[in-house]
């Protein structure tokens, strides 16, 4: 047997522990096969599921002659396809065998469903763009992935370079970020400059999925593992629909940001895929409040293949702006203000407001710009409460009341937090 027929019969051994003599023979003078074999026994036992799935006797062959068929059309456009047939099909065997785990409750069995999922998958790597339009109940401005059922419907955008790297920009009302392929720029309307950190920057938070609609699958079963999340697939003459039920993460003895985030909300999330050709035509999210299930974001475009133009994913998008690095807007290292409390770092921050001293206040929110200073500068600190702590923001929240000089009397809480590897406190949110 040559290279090409070993690895394409390495897929029914995987699970056996009697190989044939002639593979045997072949291994003893390919380390090259023998070393591939082993790494694909290996995963296989790793993410072998909890309950048996059969795929049909035609699957690995209609499959490879697929692929086969696939690659003499579009050699020069799909590069996911360049490992060896044997390991695509191991991949899509593996992968969608754990997605109908004991975990999942799927209402079609899992050999059609996976035939169906693996030859979507070469018809997906055709797509060269997306375009998402959606509605989220969110603030004007405010963090991409703040949600809330008292909010009001606010549209956003993302548009999907499927390049290499990809490349991707979300926008809404007064907040962008843009991912050129090497970095993430965040830009707020009423900062005078864009922040930018590297490709996998937290800026957007859960929304990060909608950029790999053919991974939705994969990273849903993933979380599933991690949060104790459950799920099922329904078939339709046209469509796959997953849907994911998931439980708040974080600690709610104060339920201050429940239902805030969606991780940090019981909620029901609906994609619903094309059957053939595995695009995302619709998704919805739910936070289940009371029994009651509540619409709080929901697509209303997908569209794929647009021409979009070069210039779409280019900072120099955001025109005369300066660009600062995330990393060095951090607090700068201070002892003076390194071991204090939640407490008395929100006091500090208020009172060097109430002075107008910029400095001070820059030394717990570099952020600071004309906006801020015309908003906070010469207010009173009335009351600074206990703290506390909520749901999964790693700082904590100081319960305020302020003056601004204007009259106005404010409470709300102010998020502080010192988990940088300097331990240096920096106020960030709630102002």
């Amino acid at each position: 047997m040559n290279c090409k027929d070993i690895k394409i019969s390495m897929l029914d051994y995987l699970s056996e522990e009697d190989i044939p003599q002639e593979m045997k023979d072949h291994f003893a003078v390919c380390p090259s096969c023998r070393s591939e074999f082993e790494q694909m026994q290996h995963l296989f036992q790793t993410l072998k599921p909890k309950i048996a799935i059969n795929a049909s006797q035609n699957f690995t062959k209609n499959i490879i002659y697929k692929l086969n068929m696939e690659d003499k059309k579009m050699k020069k456009q799909i590069l996911f396809w360049s490992k060896t047939v044997a390991a695509v099909v191991l991949a899509l065997v593996v992968s969608f065998a754990v997605f109908f785990s004991i975990n999942s409750t799927p209402q079609v069995s899992a050999c059609p469903v996976n035939q169906i999922f693996a030859e979507s998958l070469i018809a997906f790597s055709k797509n060269t763009s997306m375009r998402i339009e959606m509605k989220i109940r969110t603030i004007k401005g405010d963090n991409f992935e703040l949600i809330g059922t008292e909010y009001g419907f606010v549209k956003n955008q993302i548009k999907v370079k499927f390049s290499d790297p990809k490349k991707w920009i979300i926008e809404k009302p007064r907040r962008t970020v843009l991912c050129d392929g090497k970095n993430q720029y965040l830009d707020i309307k009423n900062f005078d400059f864009v922040i930018k950190a590297d490709a996998d920057a937290g800026f957007v938070g859960w929304l990060s999925i909608l950029f790999s609609p053919d991974k939705i699958l994969e990273i849903e079963k993933e979380r599933s593992e991690k949060d104790a999340s459950n799920y099922t697939v329904k078939e339709t003459k046209k469509q796959l629909i997953l849907t994911v039920f998931s439980k708040a993460q974080g600690d709610f003895t104060n339920d201050y940001m429940k239902n805030s985030s969606v991780t940090e909300s019981d909620n029901k999330r609906v994609f619903c895929f094309d059957k053939k050709t595995h695009q995302l035509q619709s998704f919805k999210l739910y936070i289940i409040k009371n029994k009651q299930e509540i619409l709080v974001m929901k697509t209303t475009s997908i569209k794929y293949n647009e021409p979009f133009d070069t210039q779409d994913f280019d900072a120099k998008l955001f025109g005369n702006k300066t660009i600062k690095n995330a990393e060095d807007l951090h607090p700068k290292p201070d002892e003076e203000l390194k071991n204090k409390t939640p407490e008395e770092i929100a006091r500090y921050f208020f009172e060097s407001c109430a002075s107008s001293d910029w400095e001070k206040v820059e030394k717990v929110f570099p952020y600071t710009n004309s906006d801020i200073k015309d908003y906070l500068g010469e207010l009173q600190v009335v009351e600074i409460g206990k703290s506390f702590k909520s749901g999964e923001y790693p700082g904590f929240f100081v319960p305020y009341t302020i003056k601004l000089k204007n009259g106005y009397v404010k409470k709300f809480n102010l998020a502080v937090r010192n988990d940088t590897p300097e331990e240096m406190w920096m106020v960030d949110g709630g102002i």
